[in-house]
C-alpha cells in the first residue's frame, strides 16, 4: 500500500450520540439471589457506564474510475464495545482491504480500488467527512448474537445517511481468523451501495 497525504477538512461531524450503558439497582434478593448493597451496585455502574467514542481509521480507499464516490473512509463507532478505546489497526486494515476486495469483483459498481495507509487520518481535523464524491463508512459490534453494524453516509448531515444495517458475525473460525469475520460486513456493505447504485439514490429519502 502506498501512502498519501490529505489536506486538513474544515468541517469534521461526528455521527451518532453518545451511548451508555446503564445498570439498574436490583430489586430485593430472594432465595437463591445475592444481594447488593448500595455501593456495589455504584461500583459497578462506574464501570459499566462508558462513553462510546468514535476514532477515525488511517485506512482510506480510492478509485481512479468513473464512480459516485472516489474515496472511502472509516470511522469506529463502537467495534470494541463495550470496552472503551480504539482497536488494533490490523482490523481496520483488514476491513479497508476486505471491501476493497469485494467492490473490485462487482460488475454494478465499477470500482478500482486501492487501498492507502495515512495516520494523519486518526486525527479528526484531518477527517474527509464532508469532501464531495465521498463515502463515509460507520461500523460498529453488537452481541447477542455477534454482529456488525454499518451506517454508510454520502454528506455530513442526517439526510445524507442512505444504508443502516447489521449482519451476522460466523462463527470464531481457528486462528480468529480476521478475514472471515469481517467478510459479512464488507459484502453487505457491497450490497447496500450496489442498491443505492442502482436506484441512483444517495440519501435517506429519494
Amino acid at each position: 500500500m502506498r501512502r498519501v497525504g490529505l489536506p486538513i477538512t474544515i468541517a469534521v461531524l461526528l455521527l451518532g450520540s453518545v451511548v451508555l450503558a446503564r445498570t439498574s439497582i436490583p430489586a430485593p434478593a430472594t432465595r437463591g439471589e445475592l444481594a447488593m448493597s448500595p455501593a456495589a451496585v455504584e461500583s459497578i455502574a462506574s464501570v459499566v457506564s462508558v462513553e462510546r467514542e468514535h476514532y477515525y481509521s488511517p485506512f482510506l480507499i480510492t478509485s481512479d474510475s468513473d464512480t459516485v464516490f472516489k474515496t472511502i473512509s472509516f470511522t469506529d463507532v463502537g467495534i470494541s464495545q463495550p470496552m472503551p478505546g480504539p482497536v488494533d489497526t490490523t482490523l481496520l486494515e483488514t476491513i479497508a482491504e476486505s471491501l476493497a476486495k469485494h467492490l473490485a469483483a462487482s460488475e454494478q459498481l465499477h470500482f478500482t480500488p486501492q487501498v492507502h495507509y495515512d495516520p494523519a487520518l486518526v486525527d479528526p481535523q484531518n477527517h474527509l467527512f464532508c469532501e464531495e464524491h465521498h463515502l463515509y463508512v460507520a461500523v460498529w459490534r453488537g452481541f447477542a448474537p455477534d454482529r456488525w453494524g454499518y451506517s454508510l453516509w454520502s454528506g455530513c448531515n442526517e439526510e445524507h445517511q442512505f444504508a443502516w444495517k447489521e449482519v451476522v458475525m460466523p462463527p470464531k473460525a481457528e486462528g480468529d481468523d480476521l478475514i472471515s469475520s469481517v467478510t459479512p460486513l464488507t459484502e453487505s456493505i457491497v450490497e447496500s451501495l450496489s442498491e443505492a447504485t442502482r436506484k441512483s439514490c444517495y440519501l435517506a429519502k429519494c
